[in-house]
C-alpha cells in the first residue's frame, strides 16, 4: 500500500511523518499484546482455579483419610472384643458399655475445656459453694447453711437431702443459689410435684424419664419440690426408682422440698418437722427456721439494699402489715417494696 505523508513541511517530514502502514503494524501489534494479555491471564486463572481445586481435593482427601483411620482404629476394637462376645455375652456388653462411656467423658472433658471435667469428686467444693452462697444474704438460716455444707461434703454417689420448713423462709432462695454455683449446670434438673398434674402415675412416669436421662459426666442436681408434709412416702419410693434405675453407675445429689403448712401454730409446726426428720430416708434432713414479723423487716430492708429503692418508716410498717407470715414468709416481699417504690416516685 501507498504511504501517505500528512501535508507537512518537507523538512518536519522525519519527525512528524506517520505513514498508514505503520500505523496499521502499531495497532496490528497493539491488538496482539491485547490478545496475548487476555489468554495469559485466562491461562493464569485457569491455573489457579486448578490449585485451587487440586487443595480442595487434597484436603477433602486428608480428611477422608483421617476419618477412615479413625474408623478402622473403632472397628479394630470392636473386633478385639468379637471374641469375648461370643464366649460371654452378658460380660462383653459391660466392657462395651465401659468403652462408650469412656469416650462420652472424655468427649466431654473436651467439650467443656476442663481436665477431669467429669470427675465429680475432684471439682465439688462444698465450703466453696457455701461461701459464694453466704455472700446472698440468707436471713436467720445460718444454722440451715451449715448443715447444708456437711451435706453436700459428702462422697457417696447417691446423696438424698430433705429441706423442711415453712413458706417463704429461704429454702429456694438457698437453692437457687446452689444451682448457681454447681459445677455442672447441664445436669441440674428440678420438678415440682404438686402442680397441675394430678394422676399420680403420670407423676411417676414423667420422674422416671427425667430419672433415666441423667448423666453419667460430673454430677447430677435433682430438686423435687413443693412437696407436703402428707408426701413423705414418696421418698421412699422416688429412691428406690433411682435405685433401680441408676444402679451405681451415676453420681446423684436429690433435694427433697417440703413446705409445712403451720398456720401460725408453733406446735403444729414442731411436730411436723419432727416427724419427717425420723421418717424421712435421707442422709441428711435440714430444717428451716420459720419467720416473724421481726424477720419480715429485715426482708424488707434487704430487698430495699438489693432493688435500691427508699421506703419511709410508715412504708415498711404498711408492707409488714399486709404480709402473712405464716402462708407465705418473705416470699412476696420484693413485689410488695417496689409496689410502694414506684407509689413514692409518682
Amino acid at each position: 500500500m501507498t504511504s501517505t505523508l500528512y501535508n507537512l513541511p518537507e523538512s518536519h517530514t522525519h519527525t512528524y511523518g506517520v505513514t498508514y502502514d505503520s500505523m496499521l503494524m502499531d495497532m496490528t501489534f497493539t491488538s496482539d499484546n491485547i490478545a496475548y494479555t487476555v489468554l495469559h491471564e485466562s491461562n493464569n486463572f485457569e491455573k489457579e482455579n486448578l490449585r485451587s481445586l487440586d487443595c480442595k481435593s487434597i484436603t477433602k482427601f486428608k480428611c477422608f483419610l483421617i476419618g477412615t483411620m479413625i474408623t478402622a482404629a473403632l472397628l479394630g476394637v470392636l473386633v478385639g472384643y468379637y471374641d469375648c462376645i461370643s464366649a460371654n455375652g452378658e460380660s462383653a456388653l459391660e466392657l462395651m458399655e465401659d468403652l462408650f462411656s469412656n469416650y462420652r467423658k472424655q468427649y466431654t472433658d473436651f467439650i467443656a475445656n476442663k481436665p477431669d471435667y467429669c470427675d465429680s469428686r475432684a471439682l465439688i467444693d462444698s465450703r466453696k459453694i457455701l461461701k459464694n452462697i453466704r455472700k446472698q444474704n440468707i436471713l436467720h438460716q445460718g444454722k440451715a447453711l451449715h448443715q447444708l455444707e456437711i451435706a453436700l461434703n459428702t462422697q457417696n454417689d447417691f446423696n438424698a437431702i430433705a429441706f423442711v420448713g415453712p413458706t417463704g423462709v429461704g429454702k429456694s432462695l438457698i437453692l437457687s443459689h446452689l444451682i448457681a454455683n454447681f459445677p455442672w449446670p447441664e445436669n441440674v434438673h428440678i420438678y415440682a410435684w404438686n402442680t397441675q398434674v394430678k394422676d399420680e402415675s403420670e407423676k411417676f412416669h414423667m420422674l422416671r424419664v427425667l430419672i433415666e436421662r441423667l448423666s453419667e459426666c460430673g454430677c447430677n442436681l435433682l430438686i423435687i419440690e413443693n412437696l407436703q408434709a402428707s408426701d413423705h412416702g414418696l421418698v421412699y419410693l422416688v429412691n428406690n426408682l433411682i435405685a433401680e434405675i441408676v444402679n451405681g453407675q451415676k453420681r446423684i445429689i436429690i433435694f427433697y422440698v417440703f413446705n409445712l403448712n403451720w398456720m401460725g401454730d408453733e406446735h403444729l409446726l414442731k411436730e411436723q418437722s419432727e416427724f419427717l426428720t425420723k421418717s424421712l430416708p435421707v442422709a441428711h434432713v435440714i430444717n428451716f427456721k420459720s419467720f416473724t414479723k421481726h424477720e419480715i423487716q429485715d426482708c424488707i430492708y434487704r430487698e430495699m439494699r438489693f432493688e435500691k429503692v427508699a421506703l419511709a418508716p410508715n412504708d415498711i410498717d404498711d408492707i409488714v402489715g399486709t404480709v402473712d407470715v405464716t402462708r407465705s414468709g418473705c416470699k412476696d416481699i420484693n413485689s410488695k417494696v417496689l409496689l410502694y417504690g414506684t407509689i413514692k416516685n409518682k
